[in-house]
């Protein structure tokens, strides 16, 4: 292994030692790594600064086994706009926290890293929908990522007609017949979220979705985010 350059997002960071960082990276071609920056959190570091949370970034690592080292680090993009609102942070962080828990360590996922490039870009404009964008980017990043749930059907019968409820260990929706836990999601809903994993996020605001339904919407990507992880104790 070797001196890699490329592009990443900045997505945890941890103090380490009396002045260094410990930082996860989602990089454009190594996938997830993480690196030691030591002296970044010296007032006179050239990495200060760098690695803040969501910040877009060039970095330069001794590629190692487990643990990175940073040698150099760049600002591309440090979300300025996005990060002037804190119910936006949030809608990012969340998204960035997916990211952390489900991403392999050293496995390019480039459709991942696109879908969240995307979104920042959305945030960083303004979008009047950043819920809903965010919403679809987390669908959008499981299903890339080989999870997409089935919300176009029951799961085990095929019914198209509902009454549904969404079963995160089925991987899907389930009528009331087939299943009689879960919790409850409209065809409707069901539908909307279905269109905007196959929707272009730019178009994501498209899809009509209420203060319930985002809420509905929040509650089963969490749920299945955590069947996912195989911890029921898992926070999103």
């Amino acid at each position: 292994m070797g001196i890699e350059r490329g592009e990443a997002f900045v997505l945890r960071v941890r103090d380490f030692a009396e002045s260094d960082l410990i930082v996860t990276l989602f990089t454009e071609q190594w996938g997830k790594r993480t690196a030691i920056a030591k002296g970044a959190r010296r007032f006179k570091s050239r990495l200060g600064g760098v690695f803040d949370l969501l910040n877009r970034v060039e970095v330069v690592f001794y590629a190692k086994a487990q643990l990175d080292l940073v040698s150099q680090g760049a600002l591309i993009s440090s979300y300025s706009h996005l990060k002037g609102s804190l119910a936006t942070v949030l809608t990012a962080l969340a998204v960035c926290k997916l990211l952390d828990s489900l991403l392999p360590p050293h496995q390019q996922e480039s459709g991942a890293y696109t879908i969240f490039m995307q979104l920042l870009d959305l945030l960083e404009r303004g979008t009047p929908h950043g819920e809903q964008s965010a919403i679809a980017a987390m669908l959008k990043i499981v299903s890339v990522l080989g999870h997409r749930p089935q919300l176009a059907a029951c799961v085990r019968c095929g019914n198209t007609r509902g009454p549904f409820r969404f079963v995160p260990a089925r991987g899907g929706i389930v009528c009331a017949k087939c299943e009689g836990q879960g919790i409850d999601i409209s065809p409707g809903l069901a539908l909307s979220l279905n269109a905007l994993i196959d929707r272009p996020l730019s178009r994501a605001g498209i899809v009509r979705l209420t203060k319930g339904d985002l809420s509905r919407a929040r509650e089963v990507v969490s749920l299945y985010v955590r069947q996912l992880l195989g911890s029921s104790n898992s926070e999103l």
